[in-house]
C-alpha cells in the first residue's frame, strides 16, 4: 500500500467513525507512523509503505476511530511554534488558546512580526498562570517575554510534573516556577498579569461534546453556574496589581456572564473580548483598577 492510499484508508476508517478534523489527524497519524514530518506524506504519496508502517498507521487510526483524540496517540501537540508532551489525563492545548498567549504577549510589550510569528521582549513584570495543565501557555509567554517572571499552578501533581518537562525540553525551565495547589495560592507575590484557562463548559452539557474532547480530564473541561463557577472562583480570589490585566478564555457564548462578574467588583472593568477565527468570543480581558 502506498502513501497515498494509507492515507485513503484511514480517511475511509475516520470518515465511517465520525470522527472530528479527521484528514488532519489522519495526516497527523501517518507522520508518526512513519518518524517524519507532514510535509514528507505530501512529497512521497506515491512511496509504498513497509508493512511495519503500516501496521502502525493502522493501529493510531483505530484507536482515534475509537475515540481517542490524536495528540494522545502521538504524544505530543504543538502550540505556538512549541513542542510539547500531552499524555492521557491532561488537557490537550488547543490553537484557540495561542488567542490568549497573543494577548499576553501583547500587554507584555513583545513585538509581533508577522500573522503567525513574535519577537521578543525584556520587559519587567510578573505573570501569574491558573490551571497550566501542560504549561502550554507559561512556556510561550516565557519564550517571548523575557523579562517576565511567571509561576503557574495547577491542582494535578502529574500536569505539574508534566509541565515542568515541558519547560525543560523547550529551554524556559530556569524562568517559570510550577507549583501544585488551587487558584492563585500556590503563587507568590502580586503579579501585574494573570492568565488562565479554566474549565468553562456547562456541567450540565457535557455529554453533547465529541468523543474526542470527552476523552480528556473532566476537571479540566466542566465548571458548575452555567460554566462560569471556576471564572467566578478566580475573580472573587484575584490578586493583582492596578493597571495590571486578567486574560481568560471563555465559552463562545460567556462574554456577557464575565462582563456581569466584573461589573460587581469595583476593583475590574471588563476592557474587551477577543474573537477566534470561526467569529466566537474566545478572550475576555479585563483590567484591574
Amino acid at each position: 500500500m502506498t502513501v497515498a492510499e494509507a492515507l485513503a484508508w484511514g480517511l475511509s476508517e475516520l470518515e465511517s467513525g465520525k470522527a472530528s478534523e479527521y484528514d488532519r489527524d489522519c495526516e497527523l497519524l501517518l507522520a508518526h507512523a512513519v518518524r517524519k514530518d507532514q510535509s514528507w506524506i505530501l512529497l512521497n504519496r506515491d512511496r509504498p509503505l513497509p508493512d511495519i508502517e503500516l501496521e502502525n498507521f493502522q493501529s493510531l487510526v483505530i484507536g482515534r476511530a475509537l475515540g481517542t483524540p490524536a495528540r494522545y496517540l502521538t504524544g505530543s501537540v504543538e502550540f505556538f511554534g512549541l513542542k510539547l508532551k500531552v499524555e492521557r489525563g491532561i488537557y490537550i492545548p488547543k490553537r484557540e488558546t495561542e488567542l490568549l498567549v497573543e494577548e499576553a504577549l501583547g500587554f507584555l510589550g513583545a513585538p509581533r512580526r508577522s500573522d503567525l510569528t513574535w519577537g521578543q521582549c525584556r520587559t519587567q513584570a510578573v505573570v501569574h498562570e491558573v490551571g497550566t495543565g501542560a504549561g502550554a501557555i507559561a512556556i510561550a509567554i516565557a519564550n517571548h517575554a523575557l523579562g517576565a517572571e511567571i509561576e503557574a499552578s495547577d491542582l494535578s501533581a502529574f500536569a505539574i510534573s508534566l509541565a515542568r518537562a515541558n519547560a525543560e525540553s523547550n529551554g524556559v525551565a530556569n524562568r517559570i516556577q510550577f507549583r501544585p495547589g488551587d487558584m492563585q495560592s500556590p503563587l507568590a507575590g502580586v503579579p501585574d498579569l494573570v492568565v488562565a484557562n479554566l474549565p468553562y463548559i456547562d456541567a450540565e452539557n457535557d455529554y453533547r461534546l465529541p468523543t474526542e474532547v470527552r476523552a480528556q480530564p473532566r476537571l479540566s473541561l466542566v465548571s458548575n453556574e452555567s460554566g462560569l463557577g471556576h471564572i467566578k472562583r478566580l475573580l472573587e480570589e484575584l490578586n493583582v496589581k492596578s493597571g495590571g490585566r486578567v486574560i481568560l478564555e471563555i465559552g463562545f457564548d460567556q462574554a456577557n456572564g464575565v462582563q456581569t462578574l466584573c461589573a460587581g467588583k469595583p476593583n475590574l472593568s471588563y476592557e474587551r473580548t477577543v474573537k477566534d477565527l470561526a467569529g466566537f468570543d474566545r478572550i475576555a480581558v479585563i483590567v484591574a483598577t
